[in-house]
């Protein structure tokens, strides 16, 4: 859904501000909300039409795919503040190909009172639509709709072979009574002929009567499930995993967060023959899927006993066995015991499956401790292993880039941090929403070495760096 308030005009001069006078600032600065960036510059900005709730982001083939939850007029703590009942959003479908002028051309739709968040595009390699671009997104329920078993939810597939033209083709509904595919990742295995989407069906999050067990959705499925989508226009559900498979124990959890024990991210290897299942308090599951109908545990990581947890999503660098994970973690202050700040970054030493060691870690200076210099939210959301560099997405701390040539001793070398957005938070809006920077996305065109930022305000950037 995209709503009124255009803030056009001012971040078209703030861009042009940026791309005159390119900004600096020193590398640990931690950013602010006048917008700053170290051996970054702006090429290019699209507003999307205004505050939209901005989500994750996709390039491919000079084209931008931005998922988009929706804002609508609630009440703080509402269960539909995010998505407002009723209310119907897309992704939006940009061509960047002139990355200085990156124009909004079409969209994904999705099924009304839905959201859809994550997106991955890709060409098919097997099955009928071979050669084809394809796109996947997930489709989550708005409100309450998850105790209604006709309501929709799952992993929606179209052609987009002509971007802006986009043909829906396929769709599987993850049934009653679950949020729907949260994030997924799309592999292809090239020693089966086939291609799967790994998927979090985050149900654990809600035991109640409509999931006994607590563990399970409503057909015995849990979180995780793995997608078969060698024929995106037949999407067919392979296996799943939940966290009660390995017996327990289950995890009481730690600070803000009451419900730690849900998949919330998956991460396959190169071959896919791996998934690494981001299970918030209980940390990452590996499993192996060389049977893709048989998911095997192999291990999980163990946070310290003061550590808050959340472990969000994860980057796997197969060449040296090294797990990037993310915690998305917004409680500053957790309580006695507990190690103070917001979610950062971890480094996981997988050369054992079967206890996987933590090796380095990073935060930014606006992550620690119970910041209260500046407005905004200063926990990681997304890391991007791009060779030995990461690229991350830390909501108002903007784009962070690392150099993890030393995983034991990872260092910044470039950040972005957009300016505070300029339209007006609504009374019933305000303690859920802010006009600080708020990164969600990050991506990077292999073939252009761009970056390309979703910020859940301002809209898409398009950045490069400029460090030797």
């Amino acid at each position: 859904m995209k709503l009124t308030g255009n803030v056009r005009f001012f971040l078209s001069v703030m861009v042009m501000f940026i791309l005159t006078f390119p900004m600096t600032a020193r590398a640990d600065s931690g950013g602010s909300n006048a917008g700053e960036a170290f051996n970054i510059e702006v090429v290019g900005h699209n507003d999307l039409g205004g505050r939209g709730f901005n989500a994750d982001v996709w390039v491919y083939k000079g084209y931008a795919y931005v998922g988009q939850w929706g804002f609508g007029d609630w009440a703080a703590g509402a269960k539909d503040r995010f998505c407002p009942q009723g209310s119907n959003t897309s992704v939006l479908v940009l061509d960047a190909r002139d990355p200085a002028n990156p124009q909004v051309v079409g969209r994904l739709q999705n099924p009304p009172s839905t959201s859809i968040e994550d997106v991955v595009v890709y060409t098919a390699r097997y099955g009928p639509y071979a050669g084809h671009d394809i796109a996947a997104g997930g489709i989550q329920y708005c409100g309450d709709s998850r105790y209604d078993a006709n309501a929709d939810r799952g992993l929606m597939l179209w052609d987009v072979s002509h971007p802006a033209l986009p043909v829906q083709i396929g769709y599987l509904n993850t049934g009653c009574c679950t949020r729907g595919v949260h994030e997924f990742e799309v592999e292809h295995r090239a020693d089966l002929g086939r291609t799967f989407a790994y998927a979090t069906v985050p149900t654990s999050r809600y035991p109640d009567s409509t999931t006994p067990s607590g563990y399970r959705d409503q057909n015995g499925d849990g979180d995780f499930r793995l997608i078969d989508i060698t024929d995106p226009a037949h999407p067919a559900q392979v296996s799943d995993w939940g966290i009660q498979d390995i017996g327990g124990p289950f995890y009481g959890g730690q600070g803000c967060d009451a419900d730690p024990n849900y998949g919330h991210g998956a991460e396959p290897s190169d071959d896919g023959k791996l998934a690494f299942v981001a299970y918030w308090d209980s940390g990452f599951i590996a499993l192996d899927l060389t049977d893709p109908a048989q998911p095997v545990f192999k291990g999980r990581t163990v946070y310290p006993a003061n550590a808050d947890g959340d472990a969000h999503s994860a980057s796997y660098d197969d060449a040296r066995r090294l797990l990037f994970s993310a915690d998305e973690d917004f409680c500053k202050n957790s309580g006695p015991g507990i190690e103070k700040g917001q979610g950062y970054l971890r480094v996981y030493d997988y050369s054992n499956l079967a206890a996987p060691v933590q090796i380095g870690a990073y935060r930014t200076p606006n992550s620690v401790g119970t910041n209260t210099q500046a407005a905004g939210d200063y926990s990681i959301h997304n890391a991007l292993v791009v060779g030995t560099d990461i690229y991350i997405s830390w909501y108002s701390d903007g784009i962070r880039v690392l150099d993890a040539s030393n995983p034991s001793a990872l260092h910044e070398v470039a950040y972005f941090v957009p300016p505070s957005a300029n339209n007006p938070v609504k009374p019933s809006q305000r303690g859920v929403l802010s006009n600080a920077p708020q990164v969600w996305g990050v991506a990077y065109d292999e073939a252009t070495g761009l970056i390309y930022a979703s910020d859940m305000n301002s809209g898409l950037w398009i950045l490069r760096r400029t460090d030797p």
